[in-house]
């Protein structure tokens, strides 16, 4: 055993509360002749609180756990690495008391098997790679996590991905050589230097190992290796799957069974070998070509079957989705102010849409279900229009808080105000919510078609605020639609932070637009740090057909929670060909 497995087997029966006198000073030796130790100890301490409370019954607490340790990493790392260290300062005489046990064995075996493998894989980061230092997140795109960088293989794209224990590496950012990753959920891309690239969707565990070469532990991979990337390999604990021009895509289960299908081309499969290593000499165990699919796995002797081919286990691409948006940046505080422009992704193509092309929207219809907060602003006075701050370009304006239903609507809703077509409904029946009203119809394209921009802190539900959208006529075919995880979430490096703000608090419930423009209101200013998330809809999953033009659509809050939405920008996207900046 190395001086790095004794200390990690030193620092776990210490957070296990089962280290004896002689134990705690050899553990505080070891940190003494390596300051790098005092590090992982605290990266260590994480993970043991984060997998204690995977099993914990709580969900609300493993949340609100999560939420705070993510919120304080990495900008206050210092602070946390020195609570964390508090308990082992006093000297040996007078012995710091080990925390109580917290059953953290005990439950393990609960936490299956999945639980298992990241905490394996974590703790092989830590403790298998000594000369690693502490992860880090470089938005210069500098390697994270790992002094000496095996590969110039980046994050490509990134969609809605969640790391275990870390915020996810910004796009570009160039991934360590031989790390662990632990994709929880989401999707990422994965850039090889010679062409290939590798679709990930969590819950995974991977490391880069080389320009050509990618370890998938547990999960799912998609591989396109073009032409000047054969070669390229994908290494499971059971097989080694090398490119020979093509696209596959690779599924490794937790018990370590690796299935494998060729989309098209070919790949060869070799076995790992019975003692881990792979075998580079040993002749291809099969060849698979398109069409083909199967599965391996090793027992006494390493064994494969044909499975059903399933052409959707690839994926070609990350779903659809607001990718980032660009604003002006306020004097004061270097917050984000006015939106600028929008990308996304729209039917596989990357896109830019300058502010000037989105179609603008009036709100048509407000009714809130209790008093408070109901309007942000730039100003401590609200405009003598305040509802047309609903409609600017600002991010830290508008009218929030609409009203909503647990259960989305599945008939016309009752607006509080004119709409620019149909018939005119109003009265103190009006349905909680609010109703939007495009300047022009939105055209039903591939992917997003509205873009919808939220304000969000950290107290709040990190994923946004959940809410239901509905046609604001109802006939056979459409149906609302329901939004609980935002394309750029609390964790998304491309959301940004917004400028200063005044809250307007309301002392009576708003039931109508007329309500919201005249009822008396006071400002507080912002004290919290809030980020712009941002959401697309499309309308096909109201049912919309293609092409169909659509005017106006009645957002309403989930109900899900305390948290309303906070809606500071909404604007349809143009059709695709009128769209600017267009990438294949």
């Amino acid at each position: 055993m190395n001086a790095f497995d004794r200390f990690a087997q030193l620092w776990t029966d210490y957070l296990e509360g089962e280290l004896d006198e002689q134990g705690l000073a050899e553990l505080r030796q070891l940190m003494a002749e390596d300051p790098r130790r005092v590090t992982l100890a605290a990266d260590m301490f994480q993970t043991h609180r984060l997998l204690a409370l995977a099993v914990d019954e709580s969900k609300s607490r493993q949340d609100q756990f999560v939420r705070e340790a993510m919120s304080r990493l990495p900008d206050n790392q210092d602070a946390f690495v020195r609570r964390v260290m508090s308990n082992m300062e006093p000297d040996a005489s007078t012995s710091a008391t080990p925390p109580k046990r917290n059953a953290f064995r005990t439950k393990a075996a609960a936490i299956g098997i999945a639980a298992a493998i990241m905490l394996a894989a974590v703790a092989a980061f830590y403790f298998g790679n000594p000369t690693q230092p502490q992860i880090a997140h470089d938005s210069e795109n500098q390697p994270i996590g790992s002094a000496t960088v095996a590969a110039d293989v980046r994050l490509a794209s990134n969609s809605n991905a969640k790391f275990f224990g870390e915020l996810s590496p910004p796009v570009g950012a160039v991934l360590a050589g031989e790390r662990d990753y632990v994709l929880m959920s989401g999707m990422i891309e994965v850039a090889f230097p010679a062409g290939a690239s590798a679709i990930l969707e969590g819950p995974a565990v991977f490391r880069v190992m080389s320009d050509e070469c990618l370890a998938l532990d547990v999960g799912s991979c998609s591989v396109h290796a073009p032409d000047g990337a054969e070669g390229f390999r994908v290494e499971t604990p059971a097989t080694r799957v090398v490119d020979r021009g093509t696209r596959f895509s690779v599924n490794v289960s937790e018990t370590s069974e690796t299935e494998v299908q060729v989309i098209e081309g070919a790949a060869d499969i070799y076995d790992i070998g019975g003692d881990g290593e792979p075998m580079p000499d040993r002749d291809p165990t099969i060849r698979m070509t398109d069409g083909d699919a199967q599965k391996f796995s090793r027992g006494q002797a390493f064994a494969g079957g044909a499975i059903p081919f399933d052409a959707s286990r690839y994926r070609s691409r990350l779903p659809d989705r607001i990718i980032a948006y660009e604003t002006t940046t306020a004097a004061e505080d270097g917050g984000a102010e006015n939106l600028t422009g929008v990308t996304l992704q729209r039917g596989g193509r990357v896109v830019t849409v300058p502010v000037e092309d989105l179609i603008p929207i009036r709100v048509a219809s407000f009714k809130a279900t209790e008093p408070g907060p109901l309007f942000v602003s730039t100003g401590q006075t609200l405009p003598d229009g305040r509802i047309g701050t609903s409609s600017d370009r600002s991010l830290v304006t508008g009218a929030i808080n609409p009203g909503g239903s647990r259960e989305p609507l599945t008939s016309d809703p009752v607006l509080s105000g004119p709409v620019l077509s149909g018939p005119v409904l109003s009265g103190p029946s009006a349905t909680p919510g609010m109703a939007i009203q495009f300047a022009s119809p939105v055209e039903n394209g591939p992917g997003p078609d509205v873009v919808f921009f939220d304000v969000q802190t950290f107290s709040n539900p990190p994923d946004g605020d959940a809410f239901h959208v509905s046609p604001l006529r109802f006939r056979e075919g459409l149906r609302s639609h329901s939004i609980r995880v935002y394309d750029l979430t609390m964790e998304s490096p491309n959301a940004r932070d917004l400028t200063a703000f005044y809250i307007h608090q309301f002392a009576q419930p708003v039931d109508s637009i007329a309500d919201l423009q005249t009822q008396e209101c006071f400002p507080n200013g912002k004290v919290l740090k809030f980020r712009g998330l941002a959401v697309g809809i499309d309308l096909s999953d109201l049912g919309y057909a293609d092409g169909q033009r659509v005017d106006g659509l009645f957002i309403q809050d989930a109900m899900d929670d305390r948290h309303h939405v906070d809606p500071v920008f909404i604007g349809g996207l143009p059709a695709m060909a009128a769209a600017s900046g267009e990438t294949p």
